[in-house]
């Protein structure tokens, strides 16, 4: 294992796995520009090492994102009138980052991820959680619109519309066994095994062909958008890639030494 680490966001590799802490336990491991540019530094060094097959998103401390950094807002409000715009632009940079990041990338929800911070997990292919993780549609609290950072677009991918709905407009927190019956989390597991199941989840992806994974990736991110008919045409053109591809040519012949060619 070695480790990678500036002020706010450290990462940890372990093997193929490679882990990205949001590392502001302090302050509730909120969301501010240096954090935003951190974070998105970490993901591009990750997505470049070519020994990391997956990565996995979690909180240092109790909280796994607390949202934005109100203190940090509210400072920059009062000197640039005009600070609104690139604050959010950098919010929306770091959601497509995550949700378009090349490698599988599973979010570790160790405690309370609140606004922000449950849009960056949901941004990930998909969240497991502990005992203590739980989701909080805080926008509307603090005057704020829920039209922020992807929340309307990733929570309907997660559980309709209707669900959406009723859970941005209450403000609703959601714990680790209701995230679970909602689809939100894929299981919810003791806090002093989070670490250990995410990093078993994490083997068996990396245990499959890192190509075929991605291509499997790009397929699964494009299709709710694009259609069945367009869908199946994309998943053509990737499959045959796949197919003249050396890693399947290996994989195959390992698969059928042991039982003959019939």
């Amino acid at each position: 294992m070695f480790t990678m680490a500036n002020d706010e966001v450290a990462v940890e590799r372990d093997g193929q796995v490679a882990w990205i802490v949001l590392n502001r336990p302090e302050k509730r491991n909120a969301q501010g520009v240096t954090f935003t540019a951190s974070l998105l530094s970490a993901l591009d060094r990750v997505e470049r090492d070519p020994d990391v097959s997956v990565a996995i998103l979690t909180g240092a401390g109790p909280v796994f994102g607390g949202g934005g950094d109100l203190k940090e807002i509210m400072n920059v409000e009062q000197s640039d009138p005009e600070w609104e715009f690139e604050l959010i632009r950098g919010y929306n940079t770091l959601i497509s980052r995550l949700y378009y990041f090349e490698r599988p990338i599973i979010a570790a929800v160790n405690g309370p991820a609140i606004g922000g911070g449950a849009c960056l997990a949901m941004a990930c292919d998909f969240a497991l959680a502990s005992e203590h993780g739980a989701y909080h549609f805080a926008f509307g609290r603090i005057g704020l619109s829920g039209a922020d950072m992807g929340a309307p677009y990733l929570l309907q991918r997660h559980v309709g519309a209707a669900r959406a709905n009723h859970l941005m407009f209450t403000g609703a927190q959601i714990d680790a066994r209701r995230g679970v019956e909602l689809g939100l989390f894929v299981a919810a597991v003791p806090a002093d095994r989070l670490r250990e199941e995410a990093m078993s989840i994490a083997r068996s992806i990396a245990a499959q062909s890192r190509r075929a994974t991605t291509i499997t990736k790009m397929a699964l991110r494009r299709s709710p958008e694009a259609g069945l008919a367009a869908s199946l045409e994309y998943e053509a053109y990737l499959q045959s890639f796949a197919f003249r591809s050396e890693g399947h040519k290996q994989r195959l012949a390992a698969f059928l030494a042991p039982r003959g060619k019939n």
